[in-house]
Protein backbone atom coordinates (compact mmCIF):
# COMPACT_ATOMS: atom_id res chain seq x y z
CA UNK A 1 0.00 0.00 0.00
CA UNK A 2 1.13 3.49 -0.96
CA UNK A 3 1.80 5.25 2.20
CA UNK A 4 -0.07 8.41 0.80
CA UNK A 5 -3.33 5.89 0.95
CA UNK A 6 -1.98 4.58 4.76
CA UNK A 7 -4.17 6.52 7.23
CA UNK A 8 -2.68 4.21 9.82
CA UNK A 9 0.77 5.60 8.98
CA UNK A 10 -0.03 9.20 8.44
CA UNK A 11 -1.26 9.36 11.73
CA UNK A 12 1.45 7.70 13.62
CA UNK A 13 3.57 10.17 11.78
CA UNK A 14 1.33 12.95 12.58
CA UNK A 15 1.10 12.02 16.45
CA UNK A 16 -3.04 12.32 16.36
CA UNK A 17 -5.84 13.26 13.70
CA UNK A 18 -5.58 17.06 14.43
CA UNK A 19 -4.37 18.00 11.40
CA UNK A 20 -6.55 15.76 8.89
CA UNK A 21 -9.60 16.89 11.54
CA UNK A 22 -8.31 20.55 10.70
CA UNK A 23 -7.54 20.02 7.13
CA UNK A 24 -11.52 18.00 5.99
CA UNK A 25 -13.09 21.09 8.48
CA UNK A 26 -11.84 23.69 5.62
CA UNK A 27 -15.37 24.11 4.40
CA UNK A 28 -17.61 24.49 8.16
CA UNK A 29 -14.48 27.12 8.71
CA UNK A 30 -15.77 29.28 5.99
CA UNK A 31 -18.58 28.74 6.25
CA UNK A 32 -18.80 29.41 10.19
CA UNK A 33 -16.75 32.26 10.14
CA UNK A 34 -18.52 34.27 7.73
CA UNK A 35 -21.89 33.78 9.11
CA UNK A 36 -20.56 35.24 11.60
CA UNK A 37 -18.47 37.86 10.85
CA UNK A 38 -21.37 39.42 8.29
CA UNK A 39 -23.51 39.90 11.77
CA UNK A 40 -20.51 42.60 12.37
CA UNK A 41 -22.31 46.41 13.31
CA UNK A 42 -20.30 48.90 12.13
CA UNK A 43 -21.05 52.41 13.24
CA UNK A 44 -21.81 54.71 10.31
CA UNK A 45 -18.43 56.38 10.32
CA UNK A 46 -16.65 53.32 9.18
CA UNK A 47 -19.00 53.56 5.83
CA UNK A 48 -17.47 56.44 4.74
CA UNK A 49 -13.31 55.44 4.46
CA UNK A 50 -11.31 55.94 1.89
CA UNK A 51 -9.13 52.80 1.92
CA UNK A 52 -8.38 49.88 3.87
CA UNK A 53 -5.07 48.12 5.83
CA UNK A 54 -4.56 45.04 6.79
CA UNK A 55 -1.96 43.73 9.33
CA UNK A 56 -0.73 40.42 8.93
CA UNK A 57 2.11 38.07 8.69
CA UNK A 58 2.06 34.34 7.39
CA UNK A 59 -0.97 32.52 7.63
CA UNK A 60 -2.92 35.58 9.25
CA UNK A 61 -1.60 37.50 5.73
CA UNK A 62 -2.13 35.41 3.18
CA UNK A 63 -6.11 34.95 3.60
CA UNK A 64 -6.32 38.80 3.69
CA UNK A 65 -4.34 38.34 0.30
CA UNK A 66 -6.53 35.08 -1.30
CA UNK A 67 -9.74 38.23 -0.61
CA UNK A 68 -8.13 40.71 -2.25
CA UNK A 69 -7.18 39.33 -5.40
CA UNK A 70 -10.38 37.17 -5.55
CA UNK A 71 -12.61 40.53 -5.50
CA UNK A 72 -10.94 42.82 -7.15
CA UNK A 73 -13.07 43.55 -9.51
CA UNK A 74 -15.62 43.77 -6.83
CA UNK A 75 -14.34 45.54 -3.97
CA UNK A 76 -15.41 49.62 -3.31
CA UNK A 77 -12.44 50.16 -1.55
CA UNK A 78 -8.52 49.88 -2.21
CA UNK A 79 -7.06 47.30 0.02
CA UNK A 80 -3.37 47.09 0.95
CA UNK A 81 -1.65 44.26 2.63
CA UNK A 82 0.99 45.72 5.05
CA UNK A 83 3.49 43.00 6.36
CA UNK A 84 5.88 44.39 8.15
CA UNK A 85 6.17 46.56 11.22
CA UNK A 86 5.26 50.08 9.90
CA UNK A 87 2.18 51.73 8.30
CA UNK A 88 1.93 53.73 5.31
CA UNK A 89 2.58 57.19 5.58
CA UNK A 90 -0.96 57.78 4.10
CA UNK A 91 -2.69 56.05 7.07
CA UNK A 92 -4.94 58.40 8.44
CA UNK A 93 -8.41 58.89 10.44
CA UNK A 94 -9.87 57.65 6.58
CA UNK A 95 -7.96 54.56 6.63
CA UNK A 96 -9.33 51.16 8.08
CA UNK A 97 -6.92 49.37 9.78
CA UNK A 98 -7.62 45.64 9.92
CA UNK A 99 -5.39 43.81 12.70
CA UNK A 100 -5.02 40.10 11.46
CA UNK A 101 -3.83 37.61 13.88
CA UNK A 102 -5.08 34.53 14.54
CA UNK A 103 -3.19 33.61 17.99
CA UNK A 104 -3.52 37.20 18.74
CA UNK A 105 0.11 37.81 19.59
CA UNK A 106 1.96 38.66 16.64
CA UNK A 107 4.38 41.62 17.57
CA UNK A 108 4.48 43.16 14.16
CA UNK A 109 1.00 43.27 13.90
CA UNK A 110 0.23 44.33 17.54
CA UNK A 111 3.25 47.18 16.56
CA UNK A 112 1.31 48.12 13.44
CA UNK A 113 -2.02 48.69 15.78
CA UNK A 114 -0.14 51.05 18.03
CA UNK A 115 0.67 52.95 14.95
CA UNK A 116 -2.94 52.44 13.54
CA UNK A 117 -4.01 54.29 16.72
CA UNK A 118 -1.85 57.02 17.10
CA UNK A 119 -2.82 58.10 12.85
CA UNK A 120 -6.51 58.44 14.69
CA UNK A 121 -7.18 55.67 11.66
CA UNK A 122 -10.66 53.49 12.42
CA UNK A 123 -9.68 49.71 14.01
CA UNK A 124 -11.26 46.55 13.60
CA UNK A 125 -9.29 42.77 13.43
CA UNK A 126 -9.99 39.27 12.57
CA UNK A 127 -8.50 37.26 15.85
CA UNK A 128 -8.98 33.73 18.34
CA UNK A 129 -7.68 35.80 21.54
CA UNK A 130 -4.73 36.43 22.66
CA UNK A 131 -3.32 40.29 23.66
CA UNK A 132 -4.99 41.89 20.12
CA UNK A 133 -8.28 40.92 21.34
CA UNK A 134 -7.49 42.44 24.70
CA UNK A 135 -6.58 45.57 22.83
CA UNK A 136 -9.54 46.00 20.52
CA UNK A 137 -11.78 45.20 23.64
CA UNK A 138 -10.25 47.96 25.14
CA UNK A 139 -10.21 50.41 22.13
CA UNK A 140 -14.21 49.51 22.12
CA UNK A 141 -14.30 48.66 18.16
CA UNK A 142 -16.12 46.48 16.13
CA UNK A 143 -14.41 43.21 15.42
CA UNK A 144 -14.41 39.97 14.52
CA UNK A 145 -13.86 37.40 17.24
CA UNK A 146 -14.16 33.17 16.10
CA UNK A 147 -13.61 30.38 18.12
CA UNK A 148 -11.51 27.62 16.36
CA UNK A 149 -13.65 24.46 16.99
CA UNK A 150 -12.98 23.31 13.28
CA UNK A 151 -9.36 24.08 13.64
CA UNK A 152 -7.91 21.48 16.30
CA UNK A 153 -4.35 21.66 15.19
CA UNK A 154 -4.31 25.16 16.53
CA UNK A 155 -1.86 26.23 13.03
CA UNK A 156 -2.95 29.51 11.44
CA UNK A 157 -2.20 27.96 8.03
CA UNK A 158 -4.44 25.04 8.67
CA UNK A 159 -7.24 26.82 10.18
CA UNK A 160 -7.27 29.97 7.61
CA UNK A 161 -10.75 29.23 6.24
CA UNK A 162 -11.43 31.50 9.57
CA UNK A 163 -9.74 34.46 7.93
CA UNK A 164 -11.00 33.34 4.33
CA UNK A 165 -14.70 33.38 5.47
CA UNK A 166 -13.73 35.90 8.47
CA UNK A 167 -12.95 38.77 5.83
CA UNK A 168 -16.04 38.15 3.31
CA UNK A 169 -18.13 38.70 6.08
CA UNK A 170 -16.65 41.51 7.58
CA UNK A 171 -16.48 43.03 3.97
CA UNK A 172 -19.95 42.24 3.44
CA UNK A 173 -20.29 43.85 6.41
CA UNK A 174 -18.67 46.81 6.05
CA UNK A 175 -20.46 47.50 2.94
CA UNK A 176 -17.15 47.48 0.56
CA UNK A 177 -18.06 44.01 -0.73
CA UNK A 178 -21.16 42.61 -1.83
CA UNK A 179 -21.72 38.75 -2.01
CA UNK A 180 -24.42 36.94 -3.75
CA UNK A 181 -25.44 34.36 -0.82
CA UNK A 182 -26.49 31.61 -3.66
CA UNK A 183 -22.84 32.18 -5.47
CA UNK A 184 -21.23 31.33 -1.98
CA UNK A 185 -23.49 28.78 -0.29
CA UNK A 186 -22.81 26.96 -3.87
CA UNK A 187 -19.21 27.40 -3.57
CA UNK A 188 -18.94 26.17 -0.22
CA UNK A 189 -21.12 23.02 -1.18
CA UNK A 190 -18.02 22.18 -4.22
CA UNK A 191 -15.59 22.81 -1.72
CA UNK A 192 -17.25 19.74 0.56
CA UNK A 193 -17.24 17.49 -2.73
CA UNK A 194 -13.90 18.43 -2.92
CA UNK A 195 -12.51 17.79 0.28
CA UNK A 196 -13.72 14.48 -0.61
CA UNK A 197 -11.90 14.33 -3.78
CA UNK A 198 -8.79 14.90 -2.39
CA UNK A 199 -9.58 12.54 0.84
CA UNK A 200 -6.95 10.01 2.24
CA UNK A 201 -10.20 8.01 1.51
CA UNK A 202 -9.49 8.23 -1.61
CA UNK A 203 -6.64 6.47 -3.20
CA UNK A 204 -3.92 7.64 -5.38
CA UNK A 205 -4.82 6.38 -8.53
CA UNK A 206 -7.96 8.60 -8.49
CA UNK A 207 -6.41 11.16 -5.87
CA UNK A 208 -5.05 14.33 -8.10
CA UNK A 209 -3.19 15.60 -4.75
CA UNK A 210 -1.89 12.98 -3.82
CA UNK A 211 -0.32 12.19 -7.63
CA UNK A 212 1.10 15.89 -7.51
CA UNK A 213 2.79 15.24 -4.06
CA UNK A 214 4.23 12.24 -5.52
CA UNK A 215 5.63 14.36 -8.51
CA UNK A 216 6.95 16.95 -6.19
CA UNK A 217 8.29 14.73 -3.64
CA UNK A 218 12.07 16.04 -2.94
CA UNK A 219 11.64 19.08 -6.05
CA UNK A 220 11.66 22.73 -5.58
CA UNK A 221 8.35 23.89 -7.04
CA UNK A 222 7.29 26.99 -8.46
CA UNK A 223 3.41 27.28 -8.29
CA UNK A 224 2.45 29.74 -11.43
CA UNK A 225 -0.50 31.60 -11.18
CA UNK A 226 -2.09 34.56 -12.75
CA UNK A 227 -4.97 37.71 -11.72
CA UNK A 228 -7.55 36.42 -9.11
CA UNK A 229 -5.15 33.20 -7.96
CA UNK A 230 -2.61 35.31 -7.45
CA UNK A 231 -3.46 35.09 -3.58
CA UNK A 232 -4.43 31.41 -3.07
CA UNK A 233 -0.73 30.72 -4.86
CA UNK A 234 0.87 32.81 -2.29
CA UNK A 235 -1.15 30.22 0.34
CA UNK A 236 -0.03 27.11 -1.41
CA UNK A 237 3.66 28.48 -1.32
CA UNK A 238 3.12 28.85 2.33
CA UNK A 239 1.62 25.93 3.45
CA UNK A 240 4.58 23.92 1.59
CA UNK A 241 7.28 25.69 3.58
CA UNK A 242 6.33 26.03 6.68
CA UNK A 243 3.56 22.50 6.55
CA UNK A 244 5.77 20.30 4.76
CA UNK A 245 9.07 21.86 5.39
CA UNK A 246 9.63 21.98 1.82
CA UNK A 247 11.13 25.17 -0.17
CA UNK A 248 8.74 26.27 -2.67
CA UNK A 249 8.04 29.70 -4.39
CA UNK A 250 5.25 31.09 -6.36
CA UNK A 251 5.34 33.51 -9.17
CA UNK A 252 2.96 35.36 -11.27
CA UNK A 253 1.86 35.63 -14.38
CA UNK A 254 2.19 38.33 -16.89
CA UNK A 255 4.99 39.51 -14.40
CA UNK A 256 7.55 36.15 -14.41
CA UNK A 257 7.60 37.05 -18.47
CA UNK A 258 9.37 39.77 -17.91
CA UNK A 259 12.61 38.31 -16.44
CA UNK A 260 12.72 34.66 -14.83
CA UNK A 261 12.64 33.10 -17.53
CA UNK A 262 15.97 34.08 -18.41
CA UNK A 263 17.30 32.78 -15.24
CA UNK A 264 16.13 29.38 -16.11
CA UNK A 265 19.63 28.14 -17.39
CA UNK A 266 21.92 28.03 -14.79
CA UNK A 267 23.17 26.88 -12.35
CA UNK A 268 22.46 23.45 -14.43
CA UNK A 269 22.18 21.59 -11.07
CA UNK A 270 18.81 23.56 -10.80
CA UNK A 271 17.30 21.58 -13.58
CA UNK A 272 17.23 18.43 -11.57
CA UNK A 273 15.17 20.32 -8.38
CA UNK A 274 12.87 22.72 -10.47
CA UNK A 275 9.23 21.90 -10.90
CA UNK A 276 6.97 24.38 -12.77
CA UNK A 277 3.31 23.62 -11.42
CA UNK A 278 0.75 25.82 -13.92
CA UNK A 279 -2.80 26.55 -12.35
CA UNK A 280 -4.67 26.74 -15.39
CA UNK A 281 -7.99 28.23 -15.35
CA UNK A 282 -10.65 28.88 -18.01
CA UNK A 283 -11.33 31.90 -16.25
CA UNK A 284 -8.37 33.53 -17.16
CA UNK A 285 -8.43 36.42 -19.59
CA UNK A 286 -7.58 35.60 -23.03
CA UNK A 287 -4.56 37.25 -22.84
CA UNK A 288 -3.35 35.56 -19.73
CA UNK A 289 -4.46 31.92 -21.43
CA UNK A 290 -1.82 32.80 -24.25
CA UNK A 291 0.74 33.60 -21.78
CA UNK A 292 0.38 30.25 -19.99
CA UNK A 293 0.80 28.34 -23.64
CA UNK A 294 4.03 30.41 -24.23
CA UNK A 295 5.59 29.96 -20.40
CA UNK A 296 4.93 26.21 -20.51
CA UNK A 297 7.00 25.88 -23.69
CA UNK A 298 9.86 28.49 -22.75
CA UNK A 299 10.07 26.62 -19.21
CA UNK A 300 9.97 22.92 -21.49
CA UNK A 301 12.66 24.52 -23.85
CA UNK A 302 15.03 25.08 -20.79
CA UNK A 303 14.57 21.22 -20.00
CA UNK A 304 12.54 22.04 -16.58
CA UNK A 305 9.94 19.52 -15.85
CA UNK A 306 5.89 20.60 -15.27
CA UNK A 307 3.12 19.58 -14.06
CA UNK A 308 -0.24 21.44 -14.88
CA UNK A 309 -3.26 21.07 -12.54
CA UNK A 310 -6.73 22.24 -14.54
CA UNK A 311 -8.70 23.82 -12.28
CA UNK A 312 -12.42 22.84 -12.14
CA UNK A 313 -14.94 25.08 -10.80
CA UNK A 314 -17.04 26.65 -12.54
CA UNK A 315 -16.60 30.63 -11.29
CA UNK A 316 -13.99 32.27 -9.60
CA UNK A 317 -14.93 31.25 -5.97
CA UNK A 318 -15.39 28.02 -6.70
CA UNK A 319 -11.66 27.69 -8.00
CA UNK A 320 -10.23 29.79 -5.14
CA UNK A 321 -12.04 27.24 -2.79
CA UNK A 322 -10.75 23.78 -4.85
CA UNK A 323 -6.90 25.57 -4.58
CA UNK A 324 -7.73 26.14 -0.78
CA UNK A 325 -8.39 23.11 -0.10
CA UNK A 326 -5.88 21.61 -2.22
CA UNK A 327 -2.93 23.20 -0.73
CA UNK A 328 -3.99 21.82 2.74
CA UNK A 329 -3.98 18.35 1.74
CA UNK A 330 -0.80 18.44 -1.19
CA UNK A 331 1.51 20.24 2.13
CA UNK A 332 0.27 17.62 4.12
CA UNK A 333 0.53 14.53 2.02
CA UNK A 334 4.24 16.11 1.23
CA UNK A 335 4.98 16.07 5.07
CA UNK A 336 4.32 12.63 4.63
CA UNK A 337 6.73 11.46 2.34
CA UNK A 338 9.31 13.75 4.02
CA UNK A 339 8.00 11.98 7.34
CA UNK A 340 7.63 15.57 9.27
CA UNK A 341 5.09 16.14 11.55
CA UNK A 342 3.03 19.62 10.16
CA UNK A 343 1.55 20.17 13.27
CA UNK A 344 5.08 22.02 14.58
CA UNK A 345 7.63 24.71 13.47
CA UNK A 346 10.19 24.14 14.91
CA UNK A 347 12.22 26.92 13.48
CA UNK A 348 9.58 29.32 14.07
CA UNK A 349 9.58 28.76 17.58
CA UNK A 350 13.19 28.92 17.55
CA UNK A 351 12.93 32.54 16.13
CA UNK A 352 10.10 33.68 18.57
CA UNK A 353 12.41 32.51 21.46
CA UNK A 354 15.84 34.32 20.33
CA UNK A 355 13.83 37.69 19.28
CA UNK A 356 12.67 37.46 22.56
CA UNK A 357 16.42 37.14 24.36
CA UNK A 358 17.96 39.64 22.24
Amino acid sequence: MNILDNKKEILKLQGNEKVIASIYNLDKQIVDSFNQARKIKFPENYRKIENIVVGGMGGSRFPALIIKELFKERLKRPVIINDNYSLPAFVNQKTLFVASSYSGTTEEVLTMLKEAKNKKALISGITAGGELSKKLIDLKVPFYQFNPDYNPSAQPRIGFGYAVGGFIGLFEALGVLAINKKEFDEATVFLTQIIKKFSIENILEKNDVKKLASFLFKKYPFYIVSEFLTGVGNAVANQTNETAKSISDFRIIPELNHHLMEGLRHPEILKKLLVFVFFQSNLYSPPIQKRFLITKEVVEKNNVKIFTYQLCGKNKIEQVFEMMALGSFLSMYLSVLYKENPAVIPYVDYFKKRLKEL
